[in-house]
């Protein structure tokens, strides 16, 4: 493999990582510690924490190591502070000064005397995609120039710049990517050659759980997504860089279009330009090629990049044009390097540094007055304030955690207060408004203002000029054949807004005038005992998992499937209902749940009704079956989508479940209760599936479902007719029919359904339809995100979104899109908790 290697750096122009002479002979060159060049094999894991390690400890007076936490799977995850030594030496002044510009309550004079000596901060990230590795090595050779470089050039950036690296964001992604690729390298270029084609069973791109974490800053669900904005936070870093590969030729900023609006696009686009050209200036005299204002815009709120210009800062993505593999094959023939990619990275990474230099005082006045308009309130016109309610408090504690992960202030409130310039997330126009004690307010004007804007406006809105650009487009693509017009300027989701995610009644306000606030709700649970049992009504999903805690513990449960009144009270469609005849040890079981779970149980006065037929002991209640869920994680050569509702179920749920593999679905499946059938390849359902799924089994299928529909599936349903545009992603209201159980524990039949692509089905006559979109074509669906005009919302008229099908004594459910993806939708967990525990038959 070295020999291949060096053949393509001897028959191609090598880039020099060593011209920023002299350099500290006691800090150690990279390759002296791993044995071998830049670019000659990719680095482990291991190796680069040998390599940064020796250089901290060879450089303690302008480096600093901070350890912020531990990944997935234990790694640990760190940033190198890297800085001049009279920078390092007063690191605490200096970054009590870069607090005090974040928190935007220094007026312009106190921030512009604060800024006259107050060095920049910028932020270089590498390897949030693990199999785009030019950046993992090239942060190495990065840290060793900042650290061991004495020319003027570098002493006279780093005197008024400190530069923070993350060598490396996503570790175990890298390290499941890199294993694999140095036990097949040979270092071959041929597009033929094994090495080129990572198996999906790898997928190094993503964490442990096959998160694509560079989609994670709306949901917060990671691990290491969580504690890095944890760290961000205590820096606040004023230029944040996000290192990423591989495309055709280097991409760098400025963006194309959309940008999102709550970056100040004047701010955005100026700074953008002036990072720009200075990227520009650095690749010409290296006689690289580059691309700007194409395919990468700016748009969706779950980027790096975005969640740090809402902060405040000039946040970038950088695409490089080598690394994943050692060399591969241009289209021209031309053979195109790791050590390539890592050399621009490289490039890209100084030249923002040296940008930030030159501009340092300018960069700190623009930051300032960020902070500034967002801390007051000043930069959100109308939108001062949200307010949430439920009659259950818990979805609210849970979006307040959401938020405060964020950086995002919130409280609760402790009294009655009325607002007359609220309007509703769900209807049109503006309405006095009086919000009950315990709704969850958070204000706009506050430092992370502008992020709180971001998430919780109702649609974030796209230029004039992008909205005609497309309109134009699809025209064109309707009548022009060849040589063809170009696709949909669309890089991904258009809508996330939390309010539609979490399913939450919310009012956005113009003003925001003082209320008083509480500590939040207190969720405990008392017992009183019973001759008969307990209750669980079903409102949240702590309700449901509870139920699976209890049936995994040996309990027998029960569910109502009408609403029934007996003692005094009624009980909703779908409460749990456990009886102390049916379950020994009962109540021991009921309060340990009760504790770990924040769930309150009922006591059951008498199982006699007090009107009607519907009670306790009529065939209103069913019994339900005990879980034993399982979860298609792909086959010998293919890995399913199942990353999503893996993650809920081990660490958010905290439920046992068995990954299985797509040949098991050909043998006996008897043991399990459901089956989930995530986003993957699947062939048509082989017998034994059918058997089982007509004997009593619930097959839970999500997004790819093609393969279980028509003739040669299990569902009879007919897609819309006609071809059209697919949307990229957006919030689309929809209703629910009660009746069925996958809509238990949902109070509204009103629903927000995320949709994506262009092709749906119908929702049929006979029923079924668990959530389906109105049949009026006339009826506004969209609630937040894109839509094309005149075809999206008529194309959804009437069609189905969640469907269940009778198979026998079984179920075959189908999602159209997956509720759990990203693990972005909380408000649409308990459908497919619902299919689980209720699906299979008894």
């Amino acid at each position: 493999m070295l020999q291949a290697l060096a053949f393509l750096i001897l028959a191609t122009p090598s880039f020099d990582f060593y011209t920023n002479r002299p350099y500290d002979a006691a800090v150690p060159r990279p390759e002296a510690v791993l044995g071998y060049a830049p670019g000659e094999r990719h680095t482990t894991f291991r190796d680069q924490e040998r390599v940064l390690s020796a250089i901290a400890a060879s450089a303690p007076g302008s480096v600093k190591v901070i350890d912020y936490g531990k990944s997935v799977e234990g790694r640990p995850l760190k940033i190198l502070v890297i800085s001049s030594p009279e920078n390092i030496g007063r690191l605490p002044v200096i970054r009590a000064k870069w607090d005090a510009l974040a928190l935007g309550k220094l007026t312009q004079t106190e921030a512009s005397r604060m800024i006259e000596e107050t060095p920049a901060l910028v932020w270089i990230n590498e390897t949030i995609h693990g199999n785009e590795s030019a950046s993992f090595e090239s942060g190495i050779w990065l840290a060793y120039t900042l650290a061991a470089s004495r020319s003027e050039r570098l002493a006279s950036l780093l005197s008024d710049v400190v530069v923070i690296i993350n060598p490396v964001y996503n570790p175990d992604g890298h390290e499941r990517f890199v294993v694999w690729y140095n036990s097949v390298a040979t270092g071959s270029s041929s597009p033929d050659a094994f090495e080129q084609r990572e198996p999906s069973v790898i997928h190094g791109r993503t964490n442990h759980y096959r998160f694509d974490m560079n989609r994670d800053r709306v949901s917060f669900s990671q691990v290491e997504t969580r504690q890095e904005v944890a760290e961000y936070l205590k820096w606040n870093p004023h230029v944040y860089a996000d290192q990423h590969g591989e495309v055709g030729t280097y991409f760098f900023p400025p963006n194309s279009m959309s940008v999102n609006a709550n970056v100040d696009r004047k701010r955005f686009n100026l700074w953008t330009e002036v990072f720009g050209r200075g990227n520009a200036r650095a690749f010409d005299q290296q006689g690289w090629q580059y691309f700007i204002r194409d395919t990468f815009d700016f748009f969706a709120a779950g980027y790096l990049d975005t969640y740090a210009a809402f902060l405040g800062a000039i946040a970038f993505t950088y695409e490089t044009d080598g690394g994943g593999v050692l060399a591969r094959e241009r289209e021209d023939g031309s053979i195109l390097t790791l050590r390539d990619g890592m050399a621009k990275h490289f490039v890209t990474a100084l030249a923002t540094i040296e940008t930030a230099a030159a501009n340092r005082k300018a960069l700190l006045e623009s930051y300032a007055k960020f902070r500034r308009d967002a801390a007051s309130g000043a930069s959100f016109g109308k939108f001062q304030r949200v307010v949430l309610t439920s009659p259950d408090p818990r979805p609210l504690v849970r979006l307040q955690t959401h938020l405060k992960l964020m950086g995002v202030e919130s409280r609760f409130a402790a009294k009655d207060f009325s607002q007359r310039d609220a309007h509703d997330y769900w209807k049109a126009g503006k309405v006095e408004q009086t919000f009950p004690a315990g709704s969850l307010v958070i204000d706009m004007a506050q430092p992370q203002g502008t992020l709180a804007k971001s998430m919780l406006e109702p649609t974030a809105e796209f230029e004039p000029e992008f909205t005609e650009q497309q309109l134009k487009k699809r025209e064109a693509r309707k009548s022009e054949k060849y040589p063809g017009e170009e696709g949909a300027d669309f890089y991904d989701t258009t809508a996330w807004c939390l309010v539609y995610a979490y399913n939450l009644p919310a009012w956005w306000c113009e003003s925001a005038r003082p209320i008083e606030s509480s500590d939040g709700p207190r969720i405990a649970s008392t017992f009183e005992d019973s001759p008969i049992g307990w209750a669980l009504r079903y409102s949240d999903q702590e309700d449901v998992v509870a139920a699976f805690d209890l049936m995994a513990s040996g309990v027998r449960a029960m569910s109502t499937t009408k609403p029934i009144e007996s003692g005094g009270t009624t009980y909703a469609r779908g409460t749990f209902l456990f009886l102390k005849g049916r379950n020994e040890d009962l109540r021991v079981k009921l309060e340990r749940v009760s504790a770990t779970r924040r769930v309150s149980f009922e006591a059951l006065k008498t199982g006699l009704p007090d009107t009607g037929r519907e009670g306790i002991g009529s065939p209103s209640v069913d019994s339900i079956k005990k879980p034993n869920v399982a979860i298609v994680f792909g086959g010998s050569d293919w890995l399913s989508g199942a990353g999503s509702l893996w993650y809920l179920m081990e660490s958010e749920w905290k439920l046992p479940f068995t990954p299985i593999t797509a040949s098991a679905l050909s043998r006996d499946l008897s043991k399990y209760t459901a089956i989930v059938f995530p986003e993957g390849r699947y062939g048509p359902p082989s017998e034994d599936l059918k058997g089982w799924i007509r004997a009593g089994g619930c097959a839970i299928v999500m997004d790819s479902v093609d393969w279980i529909v028509g003739e040669k599936g299990l569902v009879d349903l007919k897609q819309v007719d006609g071809k059209g545009e697919g949307v990229p992603g957006s919030f689309f209201r929809a209703k629910m029919e009660p009746r069925l159980f996958l809509t238990y524990g949902y109070a509204d039949q009103t629903i927000s359904a995320p949709v994506g692509g262009s092709n749906y089905f119908k929702a049929k006559k006979e029923g079924g339809g668990a959530v389906t979109f109105s049949g009026d074509e006339k009826e506004v669906k969209l609630l937040s995100g894109w839509s094309w005009p005149d075809e999206t919302e008529k194309r959804l008229a009437g069609a189905v979104w969640a469907h269940d099908e009778p198979v026998g004594d079984g179920h075959v459910i189908l999602f159209t899109v997956d509720p759990t993806y990203r693990a972005m939708w909380p408000g649409l967990y308990k459908l497919i908790l619902n299919a689980m525990l209720f699906g299979p038959a008894n």
